[in-house]
C-alpha cells in the first residue's frame, strides 16, 4: 500500500471547503506559526478523556476531568518549552478550565452509562480506497467506539462531538461517521467480535456543548429554577445531547463510494488534470490563510513568498495519523 496519497477526515473536509486551502495545508504542509488553542486541540483532549473513561464492558476508568487536566498540562508544557514567548497561554488555560467543568458535568449527567457494554474504543485504522477497481489513496482516521446496548442487544457506533452549538438535522447525511461505521463493522467481524450476519444498527452521536454549565437548581423535568423555586424563563440550551441515527448497509456503501469519488477529484488536482479552485465566502476571514490568499489573489509572488516564510512553518500534516493508524 506504499506510494498512495494519504487522506484523513480533516483533509477531506478541508478539500470540500476550499481546494486551495487544502493544497497549502495538506500538500505544501504549511502550518501557521504560534497556532492558538483551537477546536481541534480542545476536541482531541476531550476524546482522550472519554477514551480512557469508557473501558471494555461495563468497566470505567479514571475521572475524565483528571485525564483532560493531565493531557492539557502535558501539551502546554511542550508548547512552553518550544517557544521563547507564548502570548496565547491564557487561551489554553481557559480551554483547560472549560474542559474540566464540561467533563465533570458530563459524569454528573450520565454517570457510568450502565446500559453501554463497550466492545471497542478509540480504534485507529488505515484502509485502501479504490476507485473503479484501482487503488487511489490510503484513508486514515480513528473511530471513537462501539457499544452494545443492554436494553435492546444491538450494536451502535459511538461518535463523540464537542461544539459551541449543537445542530442535529445534518446527521442523517453525515458521511464522516458513515465511513467509520462501515470500517468498524468490518474490523469487528475480522476480530470475531461481531457475527458475520450482524450489522451495526446506527450511530449514537454524543454531543458535549462548550459551556461551563449552570449551577442553578433544576426540577424533576430538568428545568432550571429561580431562587424562589419557580421555573426560570431563561433556560439555556442543553449542555449534552445524545442523538441516535439509524444506518443500514446501503448507506455505508453509498458513503464509501462518495469517499472514493472525492479522492479521485483530489488526485486530479494533485496531478494537474483539473485546476486548483478557491471557495471565497465571508467565512474566509476566519481562515489562517486569509492574508496569504489576498496576496495570492493580487499575484504578488514576492510578497506572498515572504509572508509564508515569516508566518508559516512546514510540517507533515499526517504525522499523528501515521503514528497511530494500524
Amino acid at each position: 500500500m506504499t506510494g498512495l496519497p494519504l487522506v484523513t477526515t480533516t483533509s477531506r473536509s478541508t478539500f470540500r471547503r476550499c481546494p486551495q486551502k487544502w493544497v497549502w495545508r495538506f500538500e505544501d504542509g504549511l502550518t501557521q506559526k504560534g497556532e492558538t488553542a483551537d477546536a481541534l486541540w480542545f476536541g482531541t483532549g476531550v476524546h482522550e478523556a472519554l477514551a480512557k473513561w469508557y473501558l471494555r464492558g461495563a468497566r470505567r476508568g479514571p475521572r475524565p476531568a483528571d485525564t483532560f487536566d493531565n493531557w492539557c498540562s502535558n501539551e502546554m508544557r511542550e508548547i512552553r518549552a518550544s517557544r521563547e514567548e507564548w502570548e496565547d497561554q491564557a487561551k489554553y488555560e481557559d480551554a483547560l478550565e472549560l474542559g474540566i467543568a464540561m467533563l465533570d458535568n458530563y459524569i454528573q449527567e450520565y454517570g457510568a452509562d450502565d446500559n453501554w457494554d463497550i466492545v471497542a474504543i478509540e480504534q485507529p485504522f488505515k484502509i485502501r480506497v479504490t476507485w473503479h477497481g484501482k487503488p487511489v489513496a490510503l484513508f486514515m482516521s480513528t473511530w471513537d467506539g462501539v457499544y452494545r446496548d443492554r436494553k435492546d442487544g444491538k450494536l451502535y457506533l459511538l461518535e463523540h462531538k464537542t461544539a459551541s452549538q449543537i445542530t442535529l438535522p445534518y446527521l442523517a447525511l453525515d458521511d464522516q461517521a458513515g465511513v467509520y461505521l462501515a470500517v468498524a463493522e468490518q474490523w469487528l467481524k475480522t476480530k470475531n467480535i461481531m457475527r458475520q450476519n450482524e450489522h451495526i444498527a446506527g450511530i449514537m452521536y454524543n454531543f458535549l456543548r462548550k459551556t461551563m454549565g449552570d449551577d442553578r437548581d433544576r426540577n424533576e423535568g430538568g428545568a432550571y429554577l429561580n431562587k424562589d423555586g419557580s421555573v426560570s424563563k431563561k433556560q439555556p440550551p442543553p449542555p449534552f445531547v445524545r442523538n441516535l441515527v439509524e444506518r443500514g448497509p446501503g448507506e455505508s456503501r453509498t458513503q464509501m463510494e462518495r469517499l472514493a469519488n472525492e479522492v479521485a477529484v483530489m488526485n486530479a488536482v494533485r496531478d494537474g488534470t483539473i485546476p486548483v479552485t478557491k471557495s471565497t465566502t465571508k467565512d474566509c476571514t476566519w481562515c489562517e490563510f486569509f492574508y496569504v490568499c489576498t496576496l495570492h489573489e493580487r499575484g504578488s509572488t514576492t510578497a506572498f513568498n515572504e509572508y509564508v516564510r515569516h508566518g508559516f512553518t512546514k510540517k507533515n500534516p499526517f504525522d499523528r495519523y501515521q503514528k497511530s493508524a494500524g
